[in-house]
């Protein structure tokens, strides 16, 4: 059962180990990581000794990527996701509580498809970035414009798709400066817009068949969001079916809070 207290997603038990067979090769996957890579990369400047923290890192499929630049280190209150994490030799550790059992010591923290699914998005939002150093960065992807929502986002235990104003506003409230902001899978949002309007409530059956894909059109995709990549890069430019948000932790920050302002 979810509640208002911090981090505890509702993302299914069963949803990592649904997704894992198909996520090699899969172009939505492999354009997430590359995104968040990307963009990791423009906040450490490629620095081996920086320090990361994913906060909510599921079975490690992002902490892999970011292990191999960065001293990468993963919570997760999922025990059958982290067993999966460690058998890739990732440095995972369980929490029980809200917050995990590390100090402020972190150059980045990335929160990747996190946020969206606690009621209270803005306390788990503080408690993620007290991690990290003053001046330290913190990553976020979350789902964008509400107007995708599908009974798809309610099979993943999601409490929201973002605007762009709400990612403002949050960051705000979590007294975080917001850096810049930029759509991911640009070339999928026109199909997104009609698949949520030809789906009407229609429940989620089979959740792997939702992300399976053709070999040709695999190919096809991952090309498009390729030279997505190329064109783009990290612009605020246009509309796509996620964010991927940067904020720095102030430089005169000593503690934030991890309950919301009134």
């Amino acid at each position: 059962m979810r509640d208002d207290s911090g981090f505890q997603p509702g993302f299914p038990a069963t949803g990592h180990g649904v997704l894992r067979p198909l996520r090699e090769g899969h172009y939505w996957f492999d354009h997430r990581k590359a995104c968040i890579r990307e963009a990791v990369n423009g906040c450490l400047g490629n620095s081996a000794g920086s320090r990361v923290l994913e906060f909510g890192c599921g079975d490690g499929d992002v902490l892999a990527a970011l292990a191999r630049d960065y001293k990468s280190f993963g919570f997760d209150r999922g025990l059958e996701d982290l067993a999966a994490a460690r058998s890739d030799s990732l440095s995972v550790v369980v929490g029980e509580g809200a917050a995990p059992p590390f100090s402020r010591s972190f150059d980045l923290v990335g929160l990747f498809d996190v946020v969206e699914h606690v009621p209270n998005d803005v306390g788990l939002l503080r408690i993620a970035s007290s991690l990290a150093r003053p001046g330290g960065w913190v990553l976020m992807t979350v789902p964008a414009d509400p107007a995708l929502w599908t009974t798809l986002d309610e099979y993943a235990g999601h409490e929201r798709r973002y605007t762009r104003a709400m990612l403002d506003e949050l960051c705000e409230k979590a007294s975080l400066e917001l850096v810049s902001v930029a759509p991911m899978f640009r070339v999928l949002w026109p199909l997104a817009r009609v698949r949520a309007a030809v789906r009407g409530t229609r429940p989620v059956e089979d959740p792997e068949s939702e992300y399976r894909v053709g070999a040709l059109s695999n190919r096809l995709l991952s090309a498009a969001l390729r030279a997505e990549r190329r064109l783009f890069g990290g612009s605020s430019w246009g509309h796509g079916t996620s964010w991927l948000a940067v904020a720095r932790v102030p430089v005169d920050s000593r503690e934030v809070p991890t309950e919301p302002r009134p």
